[in-house]
């Protein structure tokens, strides 16, 4: 398969990730009604591990030690960035928290220059801040003001950038399927003794609060984080997070459709300013052409 053909099949699963994740929004703000912060992060991260070994078990048990390190550093970092997300929903609606999480689109420039030491190319900035804009069309209904829900949000939005500079780096150097087990599995591993030490157990299983939590586990982790960690070993960081943002846009699809929301002008304004922003990540500057004289030709004079 051409390189090129790699690109194209990273940038669908990308866009698959970010469909399964627009209704991860919702089906976040449904659970968290229901159960506690870890006790949800036990059950999404420990069920995404056994469905990703149910299917790949016996590739898993051959896996490389450079996947279960960076595995396991992967699901530590997410341990303490996820609780953020989940404790945000309790304070701010899921359509504030699609814009404010989406920022993480505009951060992945800066955090990757930080990081890999090199400067993002000029059209990577202005999609980032394409996104921005056109998810904040799509979502912000009245004042954006920084109150709890919002400001962890923020935080998760800069722990997200991270996380995907950091896959973007670790994808490369080991089998992103087997990485992707040990994260989960270190993930709910760590959610699980917290829940066990600082949470009570449910009082009841709700049905639409199990539905969500199945969701999340196979459909939000195990299907798309898994995509992303595949992707992101044939991608560049910047085009992941403006393909990957693209979620909020879907998350009001869904919305929409699902649940009757409004859909209005700005909606659709929004939806193309993101779209725009997509092909504005594929841009590449031509180089001039330089005409090459032959080394033993000679001037040619009027």
């Amino acid at each position: 398969m051409t390189e090129k053909k790699k690109a194209l099949l990273a940038d669908l699963a990308l866009l698959l990730a970010a469909i399964c994740w627009g209704g991860g929004f919702i089906a976040g703000d449904i659970a968290v009604e229901h159960f506690s912060t870890f006790f949800i992060l036990t059950i999404r991260f420990l069920s995404a591990a056994l469905v990703i070994f149910l299917f790949f078990g016996r590739s898993i048990r051959r896996c490389e030690k450079a996947a279960i390190k960076y595995g396991i550093m992967l699901g530590v970092l997410f341990f303490f960035a996820m609780p953020l997300q989940v404790i945000a929903l309790i304070y701010t609606s899921p359509s504030k928290q699609a814009f404010l999480v989406a920022g993480y689109a505009a951060m992945v420039p800066f955090v990757s220059w930080i990081i890999l030491k090199k400067r993002p190319k000029l059209n990577a900035f202005f999609a980032g801040i394409l996104v921005l804009a056109g998810i904040g069309l799509i979502t912000l209904n009245e004042t954006l003001k920084i109150e709890l829900g919002d400001g962890l949000s923020l935080g998760f939005a800069l722990s997200y950038a991270i996380f995907v500079v950091v896959t973007g780096i670790f994808a490369g150097k080991c089998n992103p399927l087997h990485m992707s087990f040990f994260s989960y599995l270190t993930t709910g591993t760590l959610a699980l003794a917290t829940a066990l030490l600082t949470e009570k157990m449910p009082a009841s299983f709700p049905t639409p609060g199990v539905l969500s939590l199945v969701y999340l586990a196979t459909i939000n982790t195990a299907v798309a984080y898994t995509l992303q960690n595949v992707a992101q070993k044939y991608t560049s960081d910047t085009h992941t997070a403006i393909l990957l943002s693209t979620e909020s846009l879907f998350a009001f699809v869904f919305g929409v459709f699902l649940f009757r929301d409004p859909f209005t002008p700005r909606l659709l304004i929004g939806g193309l300013i993101v779209f725009s922003a997509v092909l504005l990540s594929e841009v590449k500057r031509k180089k001039p052409k330089t005409t090459e004289v032959p080394p033993n030709s000679q001037e040619i004079q009027p």
